[in-house]
């Protein structure tokens, strides 16, 4: 899921270059440049953030509570990923906001939120998989009641 994460944000930055770029290139009179790849950032942003939503609420439901219930000694760090999960979401409402007129959208200020979500989800993917993801090694499957 990680992976595929950073590829969606790879792929964002990759289409928001090129949809500003042709609309920057567009100049006097006749049609803007069509619509369609700003429809398609909307569409991909959209399935990112509806994929980011499930994956957080899955780790803070079942996932953390009980690896957390084998480790508790690191509730610090759950509880810091709670809270990450808490910060990325207001990002990317802040960014999906953006999106919503991505056809009139500030380059730069859009470009400085999709690189503020990128960093931070960056930072927290990689923080999970060095802290977290060795420890579910540790439990049991199924997970005792």
């Amino acid at each position: 899921m990680h992976t595929w994460l950073r590829g969606q944000l790879a792929q964002a930055h990759a289409e928001t270059g090129a949809h500003f770029a042709a609309r920057a290139a567009h100049r006097g009179a006749g049609a803007p440049p069509p619509p369609g790849l700003g429809l398609q950032i909307r569409q991909r942003c959209l399935a990112f953030r509806q994929a980011l939503e499930f994956h957080h609420t899955s780790e803070d439901g079942p996932v953390f509570p009980v690896t957390e219930g084998y480790h508790p000694h690191l509730r610090h760090l759950f509880d810091r990923l709670r809270d990450e999960h808490r910060s990325i979401a207001a990002v990317q409402s802040a960014l999906a906001a953006l999106l919503a007129g991505i056809s009139i959208a500030q380059p730069d200020r859009f470009h400085a939120e999709l690189m503020r979500m990128t960093q931070r989800l960056t930072s927290h993917l990689d923080y999970e998989e060095a802290e977290i993801l060795p420890l579910p090694a540790d439990v049991p499957w199924p997970p005792r009641p």
